[in-house]
């Protein structure tokens, strides 16, 4: 009986993370432990000894205390960096002149000024450089289930998202201002679905609730010149993060994902279209919260695609040039705010 060789995997894609803080330890690194082909090389902080716990603890071999020892093609392949919008856009920078992919916490930049001239160095990056920007909720399994079901039915014409959080409840990131911290922060994420799925908008128009010192409920309205129409809810006045979704098509069908967890489909009677619903019924998808819950947040699938922009020099899905367009309007959310509010009491 003949013996055969077993088939040799392509060499695993190796890792450095920067800034093993809480947000890299509760998502970021269970969802790159899950992913074919990725394996965690080395780890970088501020404290030599919070780099060796976070090494020990996700089987890293290597870390450090010197963060640019990451950004080496001999050291890793690529770069996870999670920490602030400055420390981001410096990371961003050296990581492209070294040649090296980096997977950026968003915000990656801690103004627009400062990501327009990162911008321009993806520009110049070369393939297996790709940067990608972590907007995590856009590539939720749930998420995509929702966008797969309404396909069928027409454009999307209305899009609303509420997307709110217990904090920030101080100034965060350099900011001066709690608002301008939860602009950036979940502000950011709602901006970043809403121009995926509609495009840039026409017009801008933003209306906050004052909630009391340091609460804050944020309406922004994104107008279209054809009449479609986005209204974004972001606050800070939750005991939890909140998320709901609703997309109605031009068929008139309505999908509402809840939590990502539960998706449910209707269309009016009379509306255009078949093949979905009918009169008073709805359709529901449910996933169990303890299933999959990396996938159905976005985690898993934001580090896979990255992954394959790596590996197979493919041009990122989460780039920093789509990601000033989401920063322009944020810029436009802030003037209309009197830049946020040079008169919060913080």
């Amino acid at each position: 009986m003949a013996l055969h060789h077993v088939a040799v995997a392509r060499p695993p894609v190796r890792y450095g993370l920067i800034g093993p803080g809480g947000h890299a330890q509760e998502h970021l690194l269970p969802a790159l432990s899950s992913l074919d082909g990725a394996r965690l090389e080395a780890v970088a902080a501020r404290r030599k000894s919070a780099a060796a716990q976070a090494a020990a603890r996700w089987h890293a071999r290597l870390y450090t205390d010197d963060w640019t020892e990451l950004a080496d093609p001999a050291v890793v392949d690529a770069v996870i960096v999670a920490a602030s919008p400055g420390f981001h856009a410096r990371v961003v920078e050296h990581c492209l002149s070294a040649g090296v992919g980096v997977f950026v916490e968003k915000p990656p930049a801690p103004d627009t000024a400062t990501l327009e001239a990162l911008v321009a160095a993806e520009a110049g990056a070369p393939p297996g450089a790709p940067v990608f920007v972590g907007f995590n909720f856009p590539y939720g399994t749930s998420y995509r289930k929702l966008l797969d079901r309404l396909r069928p039915h027409g454009q999307v014409r209305g899009f609303d998202l509420r997307m709110v959080s217990a904090k920030p409840l101080a100034p965060d990131w350099h900011h001066t201002t709690v608002t301008r911290s939860l602009l950036y922060g979940l502000g950011t994420h709602a901006i970043d679905m809403a121009l995926r799925e509609l495009g840039v908008p026409d017009a801008v128009t933003a209306h906050t609730a004052v909630i009391d010192q340091r609460r804050r409920a944020i309406r922004i309205v994104l107008g279209y010149a054809d009449g479609r129409l986005a209204t974004l809810h972001v606050g800070n006045h939750s005991n939890r993060l909140e998320y709901r979704c609703e997309l109605i098509t031009s068929q008139g069908v309505t999908g509402v994902l809840d939590q990502h967890n539960t998706l449910e489909l209707t269309r009016p009677p009379g509306a255009p279209g078949v093949g979905l619903l009918d009169g008073k019924e709805t359709l529901r998808h449910q996933w169990p919260s303890r299933r999959g819950g990396y996938e159905r947040t976005g985690y898993a699938g934001e580090l896979a695609s990255f992954q394959r922009s790596l590996t197979e020099k493919l041009p990122s899905t989460s780039t920093l040039a789509a990601c000033l367009d989401v920063y322009r309007v944020l810029d436009e959310v802030l003037r209309q705010m009197g830049d946020d509010g040079a008169r919060e009491a913080v």
